[in-house]
């Protein structure tokens, strides 16, 4: 039981997480424009979902999972007059690098080092990878 109560704890805190990135990430495209997909929505990004887990004491790998499973839905759901390929090719690698981040993150603290370091390194890391991403 303690592991479902887990789980839904972990869905409820990434779901918390994408809705503040949700809300944060068009505030900032709307000042900024698309330059802030490349650095400062990652790092938000990065520090919501990371932040939202210590705070709650959930896994930070598992949240950021959850994050690219919310953003998924996302990107498959929110732009139909994109090419069908396309939505789920986002959302596969919305899944993947999300998963990715929070095991770099994990990672990162696990030997010691402090948590806002590791969301900055990542937060880079993912700004590297959206800029390769959004590429055209």
């Amino acid at each position: 039981m303690a592991d479902t109560a887990n789980m839904i704890k972990v869905i409820a805190v990434s779901g918390l997480a994408s809705l503040f990135a949700y809300g944060i990430n068009r505030w900032m495209v709307g000042k900024l424009g698309d330059r802030a997909v490349k650095l400062l929505v990652p790092i938000g990004e990065e520090g919501l979902k990371t932040g939202f887990a210590l705070v709650f004491r959930v896994s930070v790998p598992i949240t950021h999972l959850g994050f690219g499973v919310y953003e998924a839905i996302y990107d498959i759901s929110a732009n139909p007059g994109v090419d069908r390929g396309k939505r789920w090719l986002a959302a596969l690698l919305a899944l993947l690098g999300h998963t990715l981040f929070g095991w770099l993150t994990w990672f990162i603290i696990d030997l010691g080092w402090a948590s806002i370091l590791a969301i900055l390194l990542v937060g880079i890391v993912h700004g590297c990878w959206n800029m390769v991403a959004l590429q055209k």
